[in-house]
């Protein structure tokens, strides 16, 4: 039986596919299987998929109808089979001992969730022919183990990065948790803040066990289009939900989530748009932006205030239409 279901999304992933799964190929643990979920891609790359799985058992592809990358990793969940879960995108590249280090340090702090550090990479990178070998035990036995996983999270008053392929979930503690379908991008910040509130503990290592690909093409790079303010107005729905129906909240999170929110649609739905929306239907889409962002205000997730007399005013005048001044101040 496998221990870790590793879950790997793929949409027209021919360009970088071989490296990745090589990479996962190259991993010092055995024990797993690899759920190549292919999300209705129109390129060669079911049959690449294909290869891989006729080369080692415990790749299994999964062809879909094009549903997202959120979709396809919840079809990678509801398949998983392994006590532990982890996800790969189809362009970043693992360290050799990512995986057996990851398993280690849950096993060794009976973590819910372990955690390494990844590193950025170019677009052109093939491979780290001098990759540090570990001592994995050593190495999960130095990870910091924190009882409470909010506590990490929030170090930085506005929060840690929200990586999901950094880390190893164990699937019962986040069982009922899935990506938000039709969110892309901002669906991983969705997922780690519920994960993160929902599960008892985390374990960190400080080890750079993943290679990330800065890809050119990567939705996060596309600017701000129609898409990522839908995307990302949908993500602050589905957090303003989350966090309204947790029980037994403290004050002091409580406060950190009502930051954390704010925060998170001012920036996309406010200062992003301002400085960044171009184009002839510009005032178009900065309509978008300004309605979801307004809705928010009524309902209480955006609270200007706690952004600072900045960003408040910014607020005040980007909803009475005086554009050009509030993105002076964003």
């Amino acid at each position: 039986m496998p221990e870790i279901s590793l879950i790997i999304p793929l949409y027209n992933a021919r360009r970088h596919l071989r490296a990745c799964l090589d990479s996962v190929l190259g991993q010092t643990f055995a024990p797993m299987e690899v759920l190549l979920v292919n999300d209705g891609s129109t390129d060669d790359t079911a049959e690449i998929a294909a290869e891989y799985c006729r080369k080692d058992a415990r790749f299994r592809l999964i062809n879909k109808e094009n549903g997202g990358v959120s979709d396809a990793r919840n079809r990678g969940l509801s398949e998983a089979s392994a006590p532990y879960v982890a996800f790969l995108d189809q362009d970043d590249m693992l360290h050799p001992q990512a995986m057996e280090i990851l398993f280690q340090t849950a096993e060794k702090h009976a973590a819910d969730v372990a955690m390494f550090q990844i590193t950025f990479v170019p677009d052109d990178f093939a491979g780290d022919d001098k990759a540090e070998k570990y001592d994995a035990k050593a190495v999960a036995d130095a990870a910091v183990f924190y009882p409470r996983p909010m506590e990490y999270f929030f170090r930085d008053y506005k929060g840690e990065p929200i990586y999901i392929w950094n880390k190893l979930y164990r699937r019962g503690a986040i069982q009922g948790i899935e990506f938000p379908v039709g969110v892309q991008p901002a669906e991983d910040t969705v997922f780690t803040l519920k994960a993160l509130l929902t599960v008892k503990n985390i374990a960190v290592s400080d080890r750079h066990l993943l290679y990330y690909r800065q890809n050119e093409d990567a939705v996060s790079r596309q600017g701000i289009t129609e898409k990522y303010v839908r995307s990302h107005a949908r993500a602050a729905a589905e957090m303003e939900r989350f966090f309204a129906a947790l029980p037994n909240m403290d004050r002091v999170l409580r406060g950190r989530l009502d930051f954390y929110l704010s925060r998170f649609i001012f920036k996309s739905l406010v200062s992003q748009p301002l400085r960044k929306i171009k184009g002839e239907d510009r005032a178009r889409r900065l309509e978008d932006a300004r309605a979801f962002a307004a809705g928010f205000y009524r309902s209480g997730a955006l609270k200007p205030n706690l952004l600072g007399m900045r960003k408040a005013l910014a607020c005040r005048l980007f909803f009475a239409h005086h554009d050009r001044a509030a993105r002076f101040l964003v």
